[in-house]
């Protein structure tokens, strides 16, 4: 059976629509014409004697509306929906083209349950008959009057034969296949064959071997996206293209060879309006992460992620790495320094990616290196467990105080000394909030930031390289017009999630006791605990003020004893409108499609070359120390952490049944028995 979907991934028109050939005028006219000239009705559902077989047994069952079958165009065109679930052909049917029928005629056969022979298979007429050859289906089209449009011209629409798609359906291609998961692709690239294969016969009721589900899966993603191999050869016109439409952005490629050959190595993408937006409008903070590309080629895709006035992710740049290793987090952040410089009070924070701590000494040897607190944990916990050092160590991380961080890792070193020496060993970088500097107004002890912009990117990561980073790029295009859009919403001087926090913790201060000193300066008591606060320089001994930017509790409690309605000067700039406004001034200029990009007369570009790693491909991954783990359960004591084989307690009242289902009787006969 030739394949319908091969050539051309482009859907079929399912929409058929009616159509009349004659003026509006003369419609009654062919109306009362073609009842008068048609005795059999027009629909495939046919009328039937009470005499007469079930099933048609002669030509003169055929719904056909004229006597001829090629030459005669129908007076008016039928109007029909045709739906993939549920579809419906009819006499008069009308098509884009002969490729358009024979797409729907195959989907049509699927649907239904059943298989065709074609009869005639040509440009301007097709015929097709059930495989069962006492079978009356049967179906042609052919070609209308101005050489395009195919139409239904005879359709008998009643089987005599039993149907199923159970073993499967030969009509069942790959084009097929492709053709009706493209849409799943779209929101879901990590689905399995295995996966296709359940969801095409939950929906289609048709089971299609694995391979092919397998190779329609790979041609409805190249439909989708283009071939893998393709998307290097435009690297470096979109590399150009970047460039001149975002002039000042820092757009880099890197190579290696292979022989007389030019691999892809590297690609590094800073747009100017996420450079110049970072450095005007946003905090210092940067935080670096890496997460594994999906696709036929190995790769990790990387991205520097900072933060606006509002807590919200503001991307400054990404790209492409054959690996995380040293060498390639230095070129990285090279180009990143390039894009940024090094502005005052830089953080920048990170997980532990391999190559990492090295690259940012050598790139960044002066700014405040951070350590995610949930990754040290992750670590810590593999070798030292107990809830006295999961709640210590937390503490330690939380507190803005020194001397609660000191506490909290001295009782850590009670319970187990080695504990405290594997973290003042291990995990040498900043990692509470206590030792974070306070120029940068961010106190985050997490690299969650990163875990975002991994999650906005989502399936992105299924995709050829090319298409990765010019969607991401589009992304970052909408969300920026999309901020200035909400911009426009906003009123007063401050962001919203700082009015909303300020007005949060200033409903809570009957407990907190004002002592002045003077205009600025006062001691806040709570219970035994007393702190000093300094309006003017925006302090505060608890070091919260210091840290975020914003008033905390005690200096909250003193501004409200004041009655100074002017909060806005005791928040740091950074939370301000007019930052906010800065952060996303620069607009992402749009691009044009692939084909229309400025041709660049360069060597070809060869994909990078695919290294397997050794041994068996690993199916499960591997989890966290901290995941919880499957508990085997014992069938004779129902107790967990051990087999029934070994089980030395008394067995259970109720032991599960383990006698064997007597053979030579169905389970029906034994119900009945």
């Amino acid at each position: 059976m030739e394949d319908e979907y091969v050539d051309d991934m482009e859907s079929p028109t399912w929409e058929i629509m009616a159509q009349s050939p004659t003026l509006e005028s003369n419609v009654e006219q062919v109306m009362t014409k073609c009842q008068n000239d048609i005795e059999q009705p027009n629909s495939h559902e046919g009328v039937h004697d009470e005499d007469e077989p079930e099933y048609p047994l002669s030509d003169e069952s055929y719904h056909s509306i004229y006597s001829t079958d090629d030459e005669v165009d129908p007076p008016y065109y039928q109007e029909a929906i045709y739906s993939k679930k549920s579809p419906i052909i009819k006499v008069n049917s009308r098509f884009e083209n002969v490729t358009d029928f024979r797409r729907t005629l195959i989907h049509y056969a699927i649907v239904n349950e059943f298989e065709y022979n074609l009869e005639k298979s040509e440009p301007t007429r097709v015929t097709a008959i059930c495989t069962n050859q006492e079978c009356k289906w049967r179906i042609h089209a052919s070609v209308n009057q101005d050489g395009i449009t195919f139409q239904v011209k005879t359709f008998v629409d009643t089987h005599s034969c039993i149907r199923s798609n159970k073993s499967g359906n030969k009509l069942a291609s790959q084009g097929w296949v492709a053709s009706i998961v493209k849409d799943k692709l779209k929101s879901d690239g990590d689905v399995s064959p295995t996966e296709l294969q359940k969801w095409i016969m939950k929906n289609y009721n048709v089971d299609v071997p694995y391979f092919k589900v397998f190779r329609g899966k790979e041609q409805a993603f190249n439909g989708l996206y283009g071939k893998w191999e393709d998307s290097f050869e435009k690297i470096n016109a979109f590399k150009e293209e970047l460039l001149s439409r975002n002039p000042g952005s820092v757009v880099d490629i890197e190579f290696e060879m292979e022989g007389n050959k030019k691999l892809f190595l590297r690609f590094f993408i800073s747009l100017i309006a996420c450079s110049k937006g970072f450095l005007d409008g946003c905090r210092p903070y940067i935080a670096l992460d890496a997460c594994h590309l999906k696709g036929k080629f190995n790769g990790v895709l990387v991205a520097a992620t900072s933060v606006d006035g509002n807590n919200a992710m503001f991307p400054v740049a990404f790209g492409v790495l054959e690996s995380e290793n040293k060498n390639s987090w230095i070129w990285f952040l090279e180009l990143l320094r390039k894009a940024i410089g090094t502005p005052e009070g830089l953080v920048i924070s990170s997980d532990m990616q391999k190559g990492l701590e090295v690259a940012i000494l050598q790139v960044y040897p002066n700014v405040e290196h951070r350590e995610c607190i949930r990754h040290l944990y992750s670590n810590f916990k593999k070798h030292y467990r107990g809830d006295i050092f999961t709640r210590n160590l937390w503490r330690a991380a939380r507190t803005f105080n020194a001397t609660e961080h000191e506490r909290c890792l001295t009782e850590i070193g009670k319970e187990n000394n080695d504990a405290l020496t594997y973290i003042n060993e291990n995990h040498k970088k900043i990692w509470s909030r206590s030792k974070f500097g306070t120029k940068c107004k961010c106190d985050y002890i997490t690299n969650n930031i990163s875990e975002a912009f991994n999650a906005w990117v989502g399936e992105l990561r299924y995709h050829p390289v090319l298409d990765l980073l010019d969607s991401i790029r589009e992304k970052i295009m909408v969300r920026f017009d999309k901020k200035r859009s909400n911009l426009k919403t906003w009123k007063g001087t401050l962001v919203p999630n700082v009015k909303s926090y300020l007005n949060r913790i200033s409903k809570n201060l009957g407990d907190y006791e004002v002592c002045r000193s003077g205009e600025n300066r006062a001691e806040v008591k709570r219970s035994e605990k007393r702190w000093e606060v300094i309006l003017d320089e925006r302090t505060c001994t608890c070091r919260v003020w210091q840290v975020k930017g914003v008033p905390c509790y005690h200096a909250t409690a003193f501004i409200a004893f004041k009655r100074d309605p002017n909060w806005d000067k005791y928040v740091d700039s950074y939370f301000t409108l007019d930052k906010y406004k800065l952060a996303y001034a620069l607009e992402v200029a749009p691009m044009p499609a692939k084909d229309q990009w400025v041709h660049i007369d360069t060597e070809k570009i060869y994909p990078p070359t695919i290294k397997r790693p050794p041994g068996r491909p690993r199916k499960n991954r591997i989890k966290a120390s901290d995941e919880p783990k499957k508990r085997h359960k014992c069938r004779r004591c129902g107790e967990y952490g051990h087999h029934a084989k070994t089980c030395k307690n008394p067995s259970s009242q109720h032991q599960p049944s383990t006698s064997k289902r007597p053979r030579g009787k169905s389970t029906q006969e034994r119900e009945i028995n």
